[in-house]
């Protein structure tokens, strides 16, 4: 037991000590836990197969495969090759741009639709644009040729690139083809497509003798010459 004491010192003591045994620090806050990193966003692509369109989206550990009539999914199994999903009845072997779906017994070859606009590029194309009512498209590579492909893949036309002319803001093109006389005209004018609404840098007008084809395009890399 502590013996009383009157002197100031002892005073001065037995408060430091009251107060150290009252007002204790607070433990520090552990530092906020960081949530997992979130997994991959997944990816869709569409495939097309021997009798059927189907659509395979990627997780990391299944894969949704969407049918006309129905959505299955599939979980991740091991593969010496390719990413292999499967529940036993139905698998589906992805390998880069193909793959094997098996349902029911029976298997089928798939093979990814691309968007035309990356697959385009993949060929070397240094210009596509598109239209519609009725729907066309034109690819230009000018190292090599000229296509047109329009009333709604109805018809089409493939030539070596003339040369090409400029004036102000348009380059165009003149050649003669079986359907007839054909001016292209490609002017640096802000451009929209009517059905999708996306906005593009070029607009576009075909002449086909008497015809009239308008729409919208863009340089892919490489550019027109």
């Amino acid at each position: 037991m502590l013996g009383r004491c009157y002197n100031t010192g002892c005073v001065a003591l037995t408060v430091l000590l009251l107060a150290a045994c009252q007002s204790t620090p607070p433990s520090a806050e552990a530092p906020p836990v960081k949530e997992a990193e979130s997994a991959k966003a997944p990816m869709a692509a569409r495939f097309d197969c021997d009798t059927l369109a189907l659509t395979a989206t990627f997780h990391d550990d299944r894969v949704v495969i969407e049918l006309p009539e129905r959505s299955l999914t599939l979980p991740h199994v091991v593969s010496a090759s390719g990413a292999r999903y499967s529940d036993g009845p139905v698998t589906f072997w992805n390998k880069g741009r193909e793959a094997t779906f098996e349902m029911n017994g029976r298997k089928q070859t798939c093979r990814e639709r691309r968007e035309p606009w990356q697959d385009a590029t993949d060929r070397g194309i240094d210009f596509r644009a598109v239209g519609q009512e009725p729907g066309w498209f034109l690819e230009i590579d000018k190292e090599k040729q000229l296509r047109l492909v329009y009333d709604y893949a109805e018809h089409e036309f493939v030539t070596p690139v003339p040369r090409s002319m400029h004036k102000g803001k348009v380059t165009s093109y003149e050649m003669t083809v079986e359907a007839g006389h054909v001016v292209i005209a490609i002017e640096d004018a802000p451009c929209t497509d009517a059905m999708s609404g996306e906005a593009f840098p070029r607009s576009v007008t075909i002449t086909i003798g008497t015809r009239t084809l308008r729409g919208c395009g863009r340089d892919l890399p490489g550019g027109l010459p």
